[in-house]
């Protein structure tokens, strides 16, 4: 079995007591979730999830809401061959106007984090949604 992993950022802004978070649609598989990526060579986690966040949002990054990610792990089939793919996720506040990068992204949208399980298409990133739900309520 093939190893893959990928680095993201659960984008994050609250607005008269109510966090949403931005959620895109991939040209690639035709899904909504979260902005993510592969690194670049001697890239860090975090460097990588924030560069794919700017390319893919054009958001700012404020600051980091959580050090810890969230991982989110599933397997695909790629070219017929299995593959394990392990994503980590970063929770951060963001800010500025987003605009999708229309080569890889095909739609983009802020979305209340309650209902963002609803709008996301594969179980595990609900499940990272929900998890999200349940820290921010600390914050």
């Amino acid at each position: 079995m093939l190893y893959e992993e990928s680095y993201g950022t659960i984008a994050l802004k609250k607005e008269e007591g109510i966090w949403y978070t931005y959620l895109i649609k991939n040209k690639s598989g035709n899904h909504w979730g979260f902005p993510k990526g592969h690194a670049n060579l001697s890239e860090t986690k975090k460097r990588a999830a924030l560069r794919e966040l700017k390319e893919e949002t054009n958001l700012d990054f404020l600051k980091f809401l959580s050090e810890k990610p969230l991982i989110e792990q599933y397997s695909i089939l790629r070219n017929s061959k299995k593959t394990a793919k392990k994503v980590y996720y970063y929770l951060i506040e963001v800010e500025g106007e987003a605009k999708i990068q229309s080569d890889e992204i095909l739609d983009g949208k802020w979305i209340e984090i309650s209902k963002a399980k609803d709008q996301i298409t594969y179980e595990a990133s609900k499940g990272i949604a929900n998890l999200v739900e349940i820290i921010i309520q600390k914050l």
